[in-house]
């Protein structure tokens, strides 16, 4: 009997017929986008925030409950059937009515948002603005439209749909955010900022200000005085703003003690950082780090 020109097989005998063993995810994409209920999940929203403090956005979207948020040197008092969205690098801490909360936390970041996107309709030309967050109080009709988009941000099927749910969000939140200044900060003072923050991010002591100058090849006296035509501040009190809302978030998303908090943030003992902290805040450390311990 001749041989077949081209050999057949059994469906067993393929090696593929064993069910193959579930590949890994996209293990970066899941960590960009964190989404859970609140009436589920929501006391586990802390430990979100030292991993996604600085380069993550936070989206709470609130169907019951709410409760006083403080956010910098803010305070929103967050109402049922709202949405809050907090940008990176926001001191952010919260007391909670009492009563059922439901409703989504959402943390993404830039790079899940931005994914394949043309500059002119990335994150940052869509939430253009000083401005450290997002607040709405929703009508019936705007929330429903929100919490649809919501649904599916919590176990996608599929990142890429996540993704897109995500952008149909902000595109209702981009109408809500507060009108921005006028005219953008000169480069160099962005530049400068920009420069605070990379320092903060690595644990780098922030408030000395001969380095950022150095850096900018401008002096130090220069640098002040174009911090202070474009915002009315110096250069020395635009860090110690920057370094006093990164001890906030410390102090309210980490277990850090204070001591190694200090350490981190450039201050040689914990009595210098807690006498600084209360100059600029005026609460001591461990009494503001108190206030939040319980919250949830």
């Amino acid at each position: 009997m001749e041989q077949p020109l081209i050999p057949t097989f059994g469906f067993d005998a393929y090696p593929q017929a064993a069910e193959p063993a579930a590949s890994p995810g996209p293990t970066d994409a899941l960590v960009q986008l964190v989404a859970y209920r609140r009436e589920d999940r929501f006391a586990t929203c802390r430990q979100h925030m030292e991993q996604h403090r600085r380069h993550f956005y936070k989206l709470s979207l609130v169907a019951q409950g709410g409760g006083t948020f403080f956010l910098n040197d803010e305070v929103v008092e967050v109402a049922p059937q709202s949405i809050l969205l907090v940008k990176p690098g926001t001191a952010l801490s919260w007391h909670l009515h009492a009563g059922p909360q439901t409703g989504l936390y959402c943390f993404f970041s830039t790079d899940f948002y931005n994914a394949g996107l043309l500059p002119g309709y990335q994150l940052h030309a869509v939430l253009a603005g000083a401005a450290p967050f997002v607040y709405h109080a929703c009508t019936a009709a705007e929330f429903a439209d929100l919490a649809r988009s919501a649904e599916q941000l919590i176990d996608p099927p599929h990142l890429e749909k996540a993704r897109l749910y995500l952008r149909l969000l902000l595109a209702d939140v981009r109408q809500w955010q507060p009108a921005g200044p006028a005219d953008a900060l000169p480069p160099l003072v962005q530049q400068f900022l920009q420069l605070a923050e990379t320092r903060l991010a690595a644990a780098e002591p922030a408030l000395v200000l001969e380095p950022y100058a150095e850096a900018l090849h401008l002096t130090p006296k220069h640098l002040s005085a174009l911090c202070r035509q474009a915002t009315g501040k110096s250069a020395t009190d635009l860090l110690k703003e920057k370094v006093a809302t990164e001890a906030k978030i410390l102090l309210t998303g980490t277990a850090l003690p204070i001591s190694e908090l200090g350490y981190r943030l450039g201050f040689y003992d914990v009595a210098h950082f807690s006498r600084w902290f209360k100059q600029q805040v005026g609460q001591t450390p461990s009494y503001y780090r108190d206030q939040f311990s319980g919250y949830k």
